[in-house]
């Protein structure tokens, strides 16, 4: 198990990494790998998971060629991300075998489901929504990332996760009404 190494140190390795000196990054991975996993491990239960994760991370790290002031931070970060990433396509997956009760990326209980009718929530959807938000939760459902609603809508990114939750609570308050009627 590699020690730990100061921030500072994680740094001047990085950059001497991104000028090309392989062996630095070897030395990085060598240090930071057990923690990354351990890290991992808390937020997956799940050693393999983490360990599919890790590896993603040093792959995503060494695709980013740029000086980073706090290696270790932005290491944990990119891991963060990589989970989230994960945890998202995975719950997709697990959601296509529940699509009955999925409609325009909100959960729908099944007696609604059966006693509206796809047709009737779909025009409810579109109805309590503007052209522009429905273009973005369209996208959304679509499986594109806030990252790339943003680039194809010509807007911010926590613009596009400001919308998705004002969109979220929207099509929830709808789905509500329909449960109560």
């Amino acid at each position: 198990m590699g020690r730990p190494i100061r921030s500072d140190k994680a740094d001047v390795l990085w950059d001497r990494y991104i000028k090309g000196d392989r062996s630095a990054l070897k030395e990085l991975i060598n240090r930071f790998n057990d923690s990354l996993l351990l890290f991992l491990v808390g937020k997956t239960r799940n050693k393999e998971i983490a360990r599919e994760i890790a590896q993603e991370t040093w792959l995503k790290m060494t695709k980013h060629k740029k000086g980073i002031k706090n290696f270790k931070a932005y290491l944990y970060r990119v891991a963060s991300n990589v989970w989230v990433d994960m945890n998202t396509k995975n719950n997709k997956i697990k959601h296509t075998d529940h699509t009955a009760s999925i409609i325009n990326g909100i959960a729908v209980k099944p007696d609604v489901f059966h006693k509206l009718g796809t047709e009737d929530i779909t025009k409810m959807y579109k109805s309590c929504l503007t052209k522009n938000e429905h273009e973005l939760w369209k996208l959304h459902c679509e499986g594109y990332n806030s990252g790339e609603i943003a680039k194809q809508l010509s807007i911010e990114k926590k613009t596009v996760d400001n919308k998705k939750s004002i969109i979220r609570k929207k099509l929830i308050e709808q789905i509500k009404n329909l449960e109560n009627s």
